[in-house]
């Protein structure tokens, strides 16, 4: 089968297809390889799968198990702690987490682990977290009289508990467990209102939210200093394990050993390094970016993919913050046609066009109207997400090719 999708990719005719995205298999990668070399070897396999101009795209998790971007959950628990100058006995304070147990459940260990002999007060965004996952039924919401900038207490909600759509799990009754298994008190309600966490008087906030988290936080530190993001734990240069992004972008890597890996580091580093690897080994001209989670919504649960801090951790200058833009070809074909040119007229101008707005890049001209403008990579991520990660494909790098 390899060897059938590497003849179809060596025979397109790049003028008959347009975008086309493929995964690729590296084996397994472990603590002991570096991602450079799992590129190097992979195309050292397969050159051919490789052509100038293509996108490689390469999985977060791989970069950050090659970096040795990993903790334990005692680490995460102490960092906790010393930021906040919390005690055995404090009342901590969450705000907004999501709800996922990849994504959370470890990292709520840590946060009850810091107040063993206290509580933790779980403050959660509704009728949904920040990806879009529900946590109670919004027609629910109107029969017990409740609006969104009230507070809803678990006996307001009783026995009618939402359970996720996907997953079917009761996401307050796994993180309130969760703490309480810790030694800590839990108390969870649903509340949009920040002065409802504050009238709890707890000695230390986190605010869990990942999208929102600064505007969050400012908003918060005006009455209560004492609070920080995820992003704030773990983010020390100087100690083995870090990122930049803190706990953002963490998951679950080991959960008997309570392994958390982190996000990747330095990922614009990285991409430069694979980028100049391919160019001296295999002479060919490509971009490279680390990817995260894609930022896709299912339009049947509302979910919001993107549970990551941004869609791409790393990008190579080539199209780092540039746009993708593009001709409206049914605009100006029907323009062109009821001017009465012909089809190979129209296929001329159309491209006559789209050279000009590549070159001019205005995205208000009338030929784009209608194609909304956005960055390279947050496309070009979400699409190799799509391909890789989505579909858990076990192929961590994607190649994307005809991409413009």
């Amino acid at each position: 089968m390899v060897n059938d999708w590497r003849g179809f990719l060596m025979n397109i005719e790049d003028n008959k297809v347009g975008v086309v995205a493929f995964g690729v298999k590296t084996g397994i990668i472990t603590f002991d390889d570096d991602a450079v070399d799992v590129v190097r070897r992979t195309f050292k396999e397969a050159p051919d799968l490789l052509k100038n101009g293509d996108i490689l795209c390469i999985t977060e998790a791989v970069v950050a198990i090659t970096q040795k971007n990993s903790l334990h959950v005692r680490d995460v628990t102490k960092d906790i702690k010393d930021k906040l100058k919390l005690k055995d006995d404090s009342k901590v304070g969450i705000l907004f987490p999501i709800f996922s147990r990849n994504r959370f459940s470890m990292v709520l260990k840590a946060i009850a682990r810091s107040v063993p002999k206290g509580k933790v007060i779980v403050q959660m965004s509704f009728p949904s977290d920040e990806q879009g996952n529900q946590i109670i039924d919004k027609e629910f919401v109107k029969k017990i009289g409740k609006k969104y900038e009230d507070k809803i207490t678990l006996k307001d909600i009783g026995k009618n508990r939402f359970k996720h759509p996907e997953t079917g799990v009761d996401y307050i009754e796994v993180y309130q467990k969760i703490i309480e298994e810790q030694g800590a008190k839990a108390e969870i309600y649903l509340s949009n209102n920040l002065q409802d966490m504050l009238d709890n008087k707890v000695n230390g906030i986190i605010v869990a939210n990942v999208h929102s988290r600064q505007d969050t936080l400012e908003k918060i530190q005006k009455k209560f200093p004492n609070s920080i993001t995820l992003q704030d734990v773990c983010s020390d240069p100087k100690k083995r394990a870090y990122s930049e992004w803190g706990l953002l972008g963490s998951n679950i890597l080991d959960p008997e050993k309570e392994v958390i890996k982190l996000a990747p580091r330095h990922g614009n580093k990285v991409v430069d390094d694979i980028q100049k690897m391919v160019k001296k080994e295999f002479k060919k001209n490509i971009e490279v970016i680390i990817k995260g989670d894609g930022a896709y919504k299912d339009p049947e649960t509302g979910i919001y993919e993107l549970a990551d801090p941004v869609s791409a951790f790393g990008v190579t200058n080539g199209i780092k913050d540039k746009n993708r833009v593009g001709v409206k070809t049914k605009y100006l074909m029907q323009k062109l046609y009821t001017e009465g040119k012909s089809k190979t007229e129209i296929e001329k101008i159309i491209l006559k066009e789209r050279e000009k707005l590549l070159k001019n890049k205005k995205k208000d001209s009338f030929v784009a109207e209608g194609t909304t403008p956005r960055k390279i990579e947050n496309l070009v991520a979400s699409l190799a997400d799509l391909v890789s990660g989505s579909a858990d494909a076990n192929t961590p790098i994607i190649i994307v090719r005809n991409f413009s």
